[in-house]
């Protein structure tokens, strides 16, 4: 199981809505299928209509979920720049 945050900035500095994803698909999927996406100029930078053609394409597959409540989204942040900072280490080390 794969997770994935977007962001909708709505042309706008500010982030206006976040989307936490749960689903199988693998990240190098993932990635051409949102760029195929977005060569579609009608409704390509809009990131709900992603949303939306996602859960029509793969159905069950892809869950949209909610953090219970910031802390948890915090410490995931968190979590993830300790261990960016680890990769980083290592690979100055080796």
């Amino acid at each position: 199981m794969y997770t994935y945050t977007l962001y909708d900035a709505r042309d706008s500095f500010g982030i206006s809505k976040s989307y936490h994803i749960k689903c199988e698909i693998p990240p190098h999927r993932f990635r051409a299928i949102m760029m195929e996406f977005r060569r579609n100029k009608e409704v390509g930078e809009n990131i709900g209509e992603f949303i939306d053609f996602m859960k029509r394409e793969f159905g069950e597959e892809f869950e949209l979920f909610e953090y219970d409540d910031i802390v948890q989204y915090d410490a995931d942040q968190e979590n993830s720049m300790i261990l960016a900072n680890l990769l980083d280490q290592t690979d100055t080390h080796v």
